[in-house]
């Protein structure tokens, strides 16, 4: 279950009109008149991802207007409209500025689309939640932000997040530290170990394939096949699995024939988390539970690439990453666990199979000294991400230890897609080649702006940039690409799609070289050429009407009910 933050923006008047039009009392101005002291600046984020001040420039005259991108009817036709004033200023300085108020959706990329659908250049900003409230608050707009529970329905049905990892040190000296993440292919194999299932699989492009389980074989005509089953836990029920066995994580799972019904399958004993059922083609059942966690477990849940024959003595290892102990024995492949008690490396006497209930565990050729190992959660990652020429994003972890030296983006390049076994070509101080996949790629790095963060390109040559605070990321992104398919390389979960609303009364407001808010127009369907009046003489090219007697006093705005013709607005989408 995730918690996200839903803005329910309700963009309300707020103040008192007096009881006529302002028109009918002052007929200067054809929009309210206000009467405030000048609007503060503000540092606030533009569509282009780059700081904005809010005071930028020395206008005669600011016209701001709130909106949200994702309004279907109201917003639209502010923005046209004033499309229209500006044919008509010409003659005048000013400045439009159009301010969100639907932050959580309208980030910059977002502003940036909707400016370009239609085809404006004025500043479209948006900003963290304080800053953008203090502007709110500055305008007189008041703004109501509601957390909505959002359960989380995946099909996830093994134990709590595994923090446990495996360590490996490599005969170059090189180091990775994998995560101990079992999944249901994992956790058959080793239930069908301490069993003595005999499991017949093959391995495709869509991952292990059981044919067969204990020489109960699948026909060859595929009048039935084994159908993999996981235990829902809300339902208390049995369901066939949405994924393979590759792609499920470690739980209650089970293998039976597809024609089995889900009741016929046995209901497991919650006792334990991570139990295995077998239903034979009979009828007959068996089961079987991993009670204690051994290293060669862990090995398999976090290890892709390495070979641990079986013995009479237990499994041995024999290669890592294709990297084979010699047969002279002139080293060999020593396991270490990490002792709690003293905070530091230990070899252990016991082999794989018999080293139980351990946190952490490392592999390094035997002549490796505990204490050149790293300790556990000392990595430090750095991202690097993958724009390919037909579109298709990939984004890699490049673990480091103890960064001693400067780093360039093109070592940061070789270190990650080697240890992720990516082969690439280099052309000059460029990528040419990533994955086979030729192309044109340029660099690009993270820039880190808080939540607006982005991903942009750099005039800097792989050999130039460095690994630095500001820019821990890199990316190769091919030519008419855009690097924010990438998302966000610091985000640890992609977070589940939630229904949103927006509703607000619209208001434009139009301010003096000073930032005195002088009009606001209410709604959409305000004339455009009134509009332009009033803008010329906030800007000063007419008489200001605020010499006059009759100007009226300063107002909050009213609520909707105050029938002044306020359009409130709405939206739903799914984000």
């Amino acid at each position: 279950m995730r918690w996200l933050a839903l803005a329910i923006v309700t963009l309300l008047a707020v103040s008192t009109l007096p009881t006529g039009v302002a028109g009918e009392q002052n007929h200067h101005w054809n929009g309210y008149v206000l009467d405030r002291k000048s609007i503060p600046n503000h540092v606030m984020v533009n569509q282009d991802y780059d700081y904005y001040s809010l005071h930028t420039g020395d206008h005669d005259v600011v016209v701001v207007a709130f909106i949200f991108t994702t309004c279907p009817d109201v917003c639209p036709l502010i923005t046209n409209n004033l499309i229209q004033a500006e044919k008509q200023l010409d003659d005048v300085d000013y400045q439009f500025i159009s301010i969100t108020v639907d932050p959580a959706t309208d980030s910059p990329a977002v502003l940036k689309a909707y400016m370009e659908d239609y085809d404006i250049t004025w500043p479209h900003l948006t900003a963290g939640q304080d800053i953008i409230e203090q502007v709110w608050g500055d305008f007189g707009i008041s703004v109501i932000t509601e957390e909505i529970e959002n359960h989380d329905h995946n099909h996830s049905h093994g134990s709590d997040d595994h923090e446990s990892s495996v360590m490996v040190v490599m005969p170059d000296g090189s180091m990775m530290s994998h995560e101990v993440e079992p999944t249901g292919w994992d956790q058959l194999t080793a239930i069908a170990h301490s069993e003595e299932w005999v499991i017949n699989s093959s391995y495709g492009s869509f991952g292990n394939f059981v044919s067969g389980i204990n020489n109960d074989e699948a026909p060859a005509d595929y009048s039935w096949w084994w159908d993999l089953h996981i235990w829902n836990m809300t339902a208390n029920s049995w369901e066939s699995a949405p994924v393979g066995i590759d792609s499920i994580d470690a739980g209650i799972l089970a293998f039976a024939p597809n024609s089995t019904d889900d009741s016929a399958i046995t209901t497991p004993d919650m006792a334990n988390d991570t139990a295995f059922y077998i239903v034979q083609s009979d009828g007959s059942t068996t089961s079987g539970v991993i009670d204690e966690v051994n290293a060669w477990h862990m090995t398999l849940a976090a290890l892709e690439s390495f070979d641990a024959p079986d013995s009479e003595y237990g499994h041995y290892m024999n290669s890592i990453n294709d990297v084979s102990a010699p047969s002279d024995y002139s080293w060999w492949w020593q396991l270490h666990y990490w002792n709690e008690t003293s905070e530091s490396w230990t070899e252990s006497q016991l082999g794989m199979d018999s080293l139980y209930d351990k946190e952490h565990i490392a592999w390094a050729p035997n002549s490796t000294s505990d204490d050149t190992i790293p300790s556990p959660g000392s990595e430090m990652v750095h991202k690097l991400g993958v724009v390919y020429p037909n579109g298709d994003a990939a984004m890699y972890d490049g673990q480091y230890f103890a960064m001693g030296t400067d780093i360039s983006a093109m070592e940061h390049t070789s270190h990650t897609f080697g240890q992720n076994g990516v082969e690439f070509e280099t052309t000059d101080e460029d990528v040419s080649s990533i994955a086979g996949i030729d192309g044109d790629y340029n660099l690009y790095i993270w820039h880190n702006m808080g939540e607006y963060s982005h991903w942009m390109s750099t005039s800097d040559s792989a050999n130039e940039s460095i690994l630095m605070e500001d820019a821990n990321h890199y990316a190769w992104v091919a030519d008419g690409q855009d690097a924010s398919s990438l998302g966000n390389p610091e985000q640890v979960e992609e977070e589940e799609e939630t229904e949103t609303s927006t509703s607000h009364s619209t208001q434009t407001f139009i301010l003096n070289g000073d930032w005195e808010p002088k009009v606001v127009f209410l709604g959409y369907d305000w004339d455009v050429d009134l509009f332009v009046e009033d803008v010329k003489r906030a800007a000063g090219t007419t008489d200001d009407p605020d010499d006059h007697e009759d100007s009226l006093p300063g107002f909050t705005f009213v609520t909707v009910a105050s029938g002044i013709g306020l359009a409130i607005i709405a939206a739903s989408r799914d984000e």
